[in-house]
């Protein structure tokens, strides 16, 4: 079986005596020192000075690959030492063609002719071989094991025993909570794109009637088919959502990994901890792979520098604008302040500052500018980043499920909000010969008499030389649409609508009648205009 993914087993000795010998470890890439680590988790924008006289659709391009920005921090060396020692761990006695690799086969085919399930009990009520990864949202943690997990192949064939071994998985944790079966049916789809023509979703989940018993059996069996040494279980927040069945779905899998003797790392925000009880905690710390909490980075004093500091200055040096500005300490203030020491949400907002600025023309980052695209375009995150700033835990328990901006999502406003600046409809100012002609026609096209058309637009161009079209269409429009002091009332003291044979098929007969159902009404003129279809969009309409 060809595989692209697969690279073919190499063995190298490791240092440790119990690694010696298991084709498993061996095959792994070896352990990285610091520095090797510093540099594999580092990952930045290809990013030049010249690429500042670029356009400013190709620079807005370039701001998107800082969504993945990575400075390594003390928290990522740790967790990348953690995860190399908790696999290595786990592949002691799994060798494949050993005792203790058929042993735990048999169990596996034992308990599917029983049809027992991976229930918890004393010696299975926590994880044997794991670690919880905790944090507030938007602090690089699924991001961080990703780069890690980068150096690893994600296939290794062993051409002496014709096995093909997967070194880790990356699976995502049910959004309902409760459902064993997504997660089954996730951990199949992955192997089955890394093992192509393996086929185990057809074989096991396709025809839809196994019972989550079952398919998690069949996801046991593959995964010690294939001696997955890492299960990462993201998202694990989620089963905090079940309003059933969450314990179950921990329960299933930490008993299943238990007896598969696989590690397992969770990933999930501080919301998490509802579902990681006190025992799991207890057992990280014996089993001597705790990792801390990941909190928000907070900002040096007194010329102490910490490690905001340091990620601030890398970010600093990525400014595509025409005017780049160095860090000073209002600006940092500010986006401290502002981010409260998230590094998603610093991102994104020196992303979008600079998107701004290229937009306004001003080209240059300025406190003001930050503190204006945080207020403006970052209002979801409002309520997170005052719970932060003020210290409220219980706020921020409140907020803990707020997704981060997406970047790319946020760019592209600021793409296509280009593109219709170069549009007639902003380009062309009351100035040019065919401003009022353009728009003289575009009111006729809406349905407004073309002389009296012909007249407004000639004054909106005299009373608004520098207004562009778009400008001067609303200008145009409200001044064709104010209605004019009211004649003398009848005695009921109302407008009385039209009659119903002005209309044709339900619709005024011109924009006159239109006013005067506003008026009777008591609703805006151009809301009527917009409800008998007389108002359409303006590049619709507009002779561009």
């Amino acid at each position: 079986m060809q595989n692209t993914y697969a690279v073919e087993a190499q063995y190298t000795s490791q240092r440790l005596p119990q690694f010696v010998g298991n084709p498993l470890i061996e095959a792994l890439p070896p352990s990285m020192s610091d520095a090797e680590l510093i540099k594999a988790l580092s990952l930045s924008p290809d990013f030049k000075p010249e690429q500042r006289e670029w356009e400013t659709h190709e620079r807005i391009t370039m701001l998107e690959t800082l969504q993945n920005f990575m400075v390594p921090l003390r928290s990522h060396v740790e967790l990348a030492r953690c995860l190399d020692s908790m696999m290595r761990a786990g592949y002691v006695g799994r060798a494949p063609r050993t005792p203790e690799h058929t042993a735990i086969s048999q169990k596996i085919y034992a308990n599917q002719m029983a049809g027992r399930t991976f229930a918890q009990s004393t010696d299975t009520r926590t994880p044997q071989l794991s670690t919880a990864l905790v944090g507030i949202s938007g602090m690089g943690k699924t991001t961080a094991v990703q780069r890690w997990c980068a150096h690893l192949p994600r296939v290794i064939y062993h051409p002496q025993s014709n096995l093909y071994q997967i070194p880790f998985l990356h699976v995502e944790m049910p959004s309902d909570g409760s459902s064993i079966k997504g997660l089954a049916n996730g951990v199949l789809h992955q192997v089955d794109q890394l093992i192509p023509e393996a086929g185990y979703f057809d074989q096991y989940a396709r025809n839809g009637r196994s019972g989550a018993d079952t398919l998690m059996r069949g996801v046991a069996r593959v995964m010690h088919l294939h001696c997955v040494g890492l299960l990462i279980c993201d998202e694990v927040q989620n089963l905090a959502n079940a309003k059933k069945g969450g314990q179950t779905v921990m329960t299933e899998l930490v008993s299943a990994c238990n007896d598969l003797r696989v590690p397992i790392l969770f990933i999930g925000t501080n919301k998490a901890a509802k579902v990681l009880d006190a025992d799991f905690r207890q057992a990280r710390r014996s089993s001597g792979h705790g990792l801390s909490v990941w909190d928000r980075l907070h900002p040096g004093n007194a010329g102490l520098r910490t490690e905001w500091d340091a990620f601030l200055d890398a970010l600093w040096r990525f400014q595509w604008v025409r005017n780049p500005v160095p860090l000073d300490p209002h600006l940092a203030h500010v986006m401290y302040d502002a981010s409260q020491g998230v590094i998603d949400l610093a991102i994104k907002l020196f992303a979008s500052a600079q998107a701004r600025a290229m937009m306004d023309g001003s080209e240059r980052l300025t406190p003001e500018l930050l503190g204006q695209v945080f207020d403006e375009e970052f209002q979801l995150m409002h309520p997170m980043v005052s719970a932060l700033r003020n210290g409220d835990v219980e706020a921020l328990c409140a907020y803990d499920d707020i997704a981060p901006v997406n970047l790319a999502q946020h760019l592209g406003k600021a793409k296509r909000k280009l593109a219709m600046m170069a549009s007639p409809l902003f380009t062309v100012k009351a100035a040019d010969a065919t401003f009022t002609p353009r728009l003289a026609g575009g009111l006729t096209a809406m349905g407004f008499d073309a002389d009296q058309a012909l007249d407004v637009a000639t004054d909106v161009a005299e009373a608004n030389p520098e207004a562009s079209l778009a400008q001067g269409v609303q200008k145009a429009v409200a001044q064709l649409t104010t209605p004019k002091p009211a004649r003398a009332k009848r005695k009921s003291g109302r407008v009385q609508p039209p009659e119903l044979a002005d209309r044709y098929d339900g619709r005024p007969l011109d924009y006159r009648r239109a006013i005067a159902h506003a008026q009777a009404e008591g609703v805006p003129v151009l809301q009527k205009l917009t409800e008998f279809g007389m108002a359409p969009e303006l590049e619709a309409i507009l002779p561009l």
